[in-house]
């Protein structure tokens, strides 16, 4: 008899790509991912709805529905009233039109634990145990937060302070020392005031000041820097030499007029030995309590991991650290690491303390990496090809990173759990520009003005009759549909048309190319699984030989190292072992086939299949119904045959 599991994880990974973690794995380079994919099933063609991009195709996961049936249509959202300039992070849960699985799997009485998966916030169950979800990362906010804002974060994005000028960073002066108690000034000692100016966040906060002391650790040069809360000894929270971090440092900050606990660390870059040059880094200072830290129950936040070397670190700032040129890929790469090492203990302590019989996870280093420098791994892309395999190895050293974390999370959930490994989309090297807004100005459709108080060019919707909004939309500027609509209805599908033509007429004048691969009309749309008011009027894809890693592109497209299939791995229980599956599947599937596997029941708006070709025994509930069947016969032909040993009965 087949044993079926008794719980699911189900763990994902955004945007990696997928035959390059495949190889990793099958190399040995990546242990935990291949004892996965040997004993269970790798799928090889899971292919992810359009846009590829994050919301809609993490709401996929988790209700089994295509984007123009759950709402979530892009990375942000538009709707039906709003002005067609204007959109808002599509984080929020309050605008899925489709039923969890957590939300069906409670009718049965079943618990789920959600960490850090995207736009699933405010929680939609009261039975669940949440963290996270109202970003890419926890501390990071994409829903609340002031219209026109991408995100905030709970307290601060990342800081640097230097002596020298960085874009968005903090310029530092350095002085002789004085007015310092109780620490040892002997010898020449410098200071510095480190002013914190909370970058992007979400509450209030208090501007506090730090104090600098740089001296020397052995009468020589200066080595050592000293941070302190006030120039008091006593008041140090860290000592630190270059390239050291300090432990995690928790602190109290005025939010808002109350106190709020947030955690932080701070690595010493570069300081010279006359103390001339300064350079020190702060991760995001990120909240430890519930005011800030999405979590459900409330009380959940104060029992999460919190130690020395580990705090629930909001970390998209530190891939905007490397980009600003505030770090180099060793100190990203340690930041990464204590991302996936606080995500893996939450995990580890929820699933062996809380009850469970479902549990979600999303890590979202892949993306952010890929965003980073996807064209710096490729030597088709790449502008220094001496620098590719530097990438490389830093790429393959965030999978192992995960790696690790996967490893700690399915020792916590035990033997008996189906673990699936999944992803929202894959990537690709960046290609060469293309504007879809230039071709529709081009064509006399799109109208731009400068903005008198930025100088930038932005839509005049009164005289725009077509405007490219998110990632694969047109709309029309419909009259009496649109705030600012200008093309009569009569006229709708005559501008449907010169959109679409001039699309395809567009040819790339230098490498002859058509950057756009199809245009279609809102309603041809649904067999990609778009419909609906969410959506444009006309739907495009482009080329992957333009533009960026993901998005605009079909799951199927390829360039390079690139691969936007997504990551389906199934292991455990009721799977099959050691099996590449060659059919095409999709992110709908995942849903049905837990569903299937877990005996519970199915989401309501649930359109993917049950994967088949992935069960040990796909027949399996037939046959236990059989099986049933024929106990119920044999136990009701008995029943009758007791009766019948008496001569004296009575029915009522």
């Amino acid at each position: 008899m087949v044993e079926l599991p008794e719980r699911a994880l189900v763990i994902g990974l955004d945007a990696p790509i997928a035959p390059r973690l495949y190889e990793f794995a099958k190399s040995g380079q990546l242990p935990t991912f291949r004892k996965l994919i040997e004993g269970g099933v790798y799928a090889k063609h899971c292919l992810v709805p359009l846009p590829t991009i994050t919301p809609p195709n993490w709401t996929t996961i988790v209700t089994g529905a295509w984007p123009g049936t759950h709402g979530i249509t892009c990375f942000n959202m538009h709707k039906p009233g709003m002005p067609l300039t204007e959109t808002y992070p599509a984080f929020d849960s309050r605008d899925c039109q489709a039923e969890y699985i957590w939300q069906a799997a409670e009718r049965a009485g079943k618990r789920a634990i959600i960490i850090n998966w995207p736009s699933t916030w405010p929680p939609t169950t009261d039975s669940l145990i949440q963290v996270g979800g109202a970003g890419l990362s926890v501390n990071e906010w994409r829903v609340d937060i002031p219209r026109g804002e991408a995100f905030r974060i709970a307290l601060s994005d990342s800081l640097c302070f230097s002596t020298e000028e960085y874009p968005l960073a903090t310029v530092v002066e350095v002085d002789e020392a004085k007015g310092w108690r109780n620490v040892d000034l002997g010898g020449r000692c410098l200071e510095a005031e480190l002013r914190l100016r909370c970058r992007r966040p979400r509450f209030k906060v208090e501007e506090k000041v730090w104090y600098a002391l740089i001296r020397s650790s052995s009468g020589g040069e200066l080595d050592t820097v000293l941070l302190a809360r006030e120039k008091d000894g006593r008041t140090a929270f860290a000592e630190l030499r270059v390239g050291e971090w300090s432990d995690v440092v928790v602190d109290t900050f005025v939010v808002d007029s109350e106190p709020m606990r947030a955690a932080f660390r701070v690595k010493l870059l570069e300081l010279s030995g006359d103390g001339s040059r300064l350079k020190l880094f702060v991760t995001p200072i990120s909240s430890v309590d519930a005011r800030g830290l999405p979590a459900h129950p409330a009380s959940v936040a104060e029992e999460l991991p919190l130690s020395s070397d580990v705090f629930p670190i909001a970390a998209h700032g530190v891939y905007e650290a490397y980009n600003l040129g505030w770090i180099d890929l060793s100190t990203w790469l340690e930041c990464v690491d204590m991302e996936h090492e606080w995500l893996s203990r939450a995990a580890a302590h929820l699933l062996r303390t809380k009850k469970w019989d479902l549990f979600f996870m999303h890590m979202h280093c892949p993306d952010w990496a890929y965003h980073m420098f996807s064209s710096e791994i490729d030597e088709l892309t790449a502008k220094d090809k001496s620098k590719v395999k530097l990438y490389q190895e830093a790429e393959l050293k965030f999978y192992q990173s995960i790696d690790r974390a996967v490893a700690r999370i399915l020792e916590a959930a035990g033997e008996k759990a189906l673990t699936v490994v999944t992803s929202d989309h894959g990537a690709k090297p960046t290609t060469k520009g293309f504007s879809v807004a230039e071709v529709l100005e081009k064509a006399g459709l799109l109208c731009l003005r400068e903005d008198p108080e930025t100088g930038r060019k932005v839509v005049d919707l009164s005289r725009s009759k077509a405007i490219p909004q998110r990632s694969v939309y047109i709309y029309v500027n419909l009259k009496g549909r649109d705030p600012h609509g200008i093309v009569d209805p009569e006229d709708y599908e005559r501008v449907r048309e010169e959109v679409i033509k001039a699309l395809y007429e567009y040819t790339d004048p230098e490498t002859g190319k058509k950057p756009i691969l199809f245009a279609i009309k809102r309603e041809d749309a649904r067999i990609l699984g778009l419909h609906g008011d969410r959506i444009g009027d006309v739907v495009f894809a482009m080329n992957p030989e333009f533009g960026g890693q993901h998005g605009p592109y079909l799951p199927t497209a390829r360039y390079g190292i690139g691969d936007l299939r997504g990551l389906l791995i199934l292991h455990g229980p009721g799977v099959k072992k050691g099996y590449v599956m060659e059919r095409t599947c999709w992110l709908t599937d995942i849903v049905p086939t837990l569903c299937y596997l877990l005996r519970i029941p199915v989401p309501r708006h649930a359109e993917g299949a049950i994967l088949y070709q992935a069960l040990e025994d796909p027949d399996y509930l037939v046959k236990e119904l059989e099986r049933l069947r024929r106990n119920y016969e044999l136990l009701r032909e008995a029943f009758e045959k007791e009766r019948q040993l008496t001569h004296t009965y009575h029915e009522v």
